[in-house]
């Protein structure tokens, strides 16, 4: 998305640079709340990890393309141990997934995290009886990326231009600021049906996927 800088520090006093990521924390707050909220705990947080939103982060397409790339990649791999079952038999399926995500240049998701992952893990029983079987589980998302300004060379900020990465890095090393890691999960359930059809439809399916909502600690 970015060159990767060839410029590792900006030549700047710290407390010029640290002035500078407090007024962009001040002035982003109406815009992009969640950006300044996070770019704040990089300069006050003491590198301690931070939960997103689930709500919040599910509300981009990008993350939602992602979650549905892996649930597609569980669909294939419980219809093929389906298409092997024997009458009367079962199965237990278990895998992980990963998806990258890019976020779009523009939105607030791409000023908090530009590039992320999803990693899925799933965990299903699949049981044969005739020409049917009966499929359930569980898939468990953990969305994470570590904040480091690291990746890149500039970045456009509203109200401020094009900041240097670099920026993020000086305050880093000057111990001024600290990389944390953001991280959201959560939790889906699987339930279907494989049916050996007629031709030419054989291996119909019926997949039907659920967020489980977490309850208040």
């Amino acid at each position: 998305m970015f060159l990767r800088g060839f410029r590792r520090r900006t030549g700047k006093p710290t407390p010029e640079l640290a002035t500078l990521f407090h007024s962009i924390v001040a002035e982003s707050r109406e815009i992009y709340p969640m950006a300044a909220d996070f770019l704040n705990h990089f300069m006050s947080g003491a590198g301690a990890s931070r939960t997103m939103s689930l709500r919040w982060l599910r509300s981009f397409r990008v993350i939602k393309k992602a979650e549905r790339k892996n649930q597609r990649r569980f669909e294939q791999q419980v219809a093929r141990q389906a298409r092997r079952l024997g009458d009367g038999a079962s199965t237990w399926v278990h895998d992980h997934w990963d998806a990258r995500i890019n976020a779009f240049i523009g939105t607030e998701l791409f000023y908090v995290s530009r590039m992320s992952q999803l990693r899925s893990t799933g965990s299903f029983v699949l049981t044969r009886s005739g020409p049917q079987v009966e499929l359930s589980g569980t898939v468990r998302h953990h969305w994470f990326d570590p904040y480091d300004w690291d990746r890149g060379r500039w970045v456009y900020i509203p109200r401020h231009g094009f900041v240097p990465i670099a920026v993020g890095r000086d305050l880093a090393d000057a111990d001024e600021a600290r990389n944390f890691l953001m991280e959201s999960r959560h939790v889906q359930t699987l339930s279907g049906t494989w049916r050996d059809a007629p031709w030419p439809r054989r291996g119909a399916a019926a997949f039907e996927w659920a967020l489980v909502e977490s309850r208040p600690s």
